[in-house]
């Protein structure tokens, strides 16, 4: 079964960091991201994974009587936005939990757990 893993968090507290202490808190994670990207190369060794840039610099695409509406966006009514997405396969959802326990952001953050639908 292929899965997505899509990784929430505040992006706005990470923006209002120092730029050195930023710095600090990302070198401090990559063992953690190192450790992560071995155990799921193991399970799939053709998984994906992203890093999103800011909502910021995206765009929300609606139709609205036969209209396309761009906005700036996303919109968020929370604090914890998309902020990066891995899909791999796997053999069930007992791996995704614990591949998803793995993902440093996961301790400030959330990670949701969705099976991929075939096409």
């Amino acid at each position: 079964m292929r899965y997505a893993m899509l990784v929430y968090g505040d992006h706005a507290a990470w923006e209002a960091l120092a730029p050195e202490e930023a710095k600090r808190l990302r070198a401090a994670s990559m063992p953690g991201w190192n450790a992560l990207f071995r155990e799921i190369s193991q399970a799939d060794p053709d998984w994906l994974g992203r890093e999103l840039e800011n909502g910021s610099e995206g765009k929300v695409v609606r139709v609205v009587d036969g209209r396309t509406v761009v906005t700036d966006g996303p919109f968020a009514e929370t604090k914890e936005q998309l902020g990066g997405i891995f899909v791999a396969s796997l053999p069930d959802l007992d791996e995704a939990i614990r591949l998803a326990a793995l993902v440093p952001s996961a301790e400030r953050g959330t990670l949701e757990i969705r099976p991929l639908g075939t096409m």
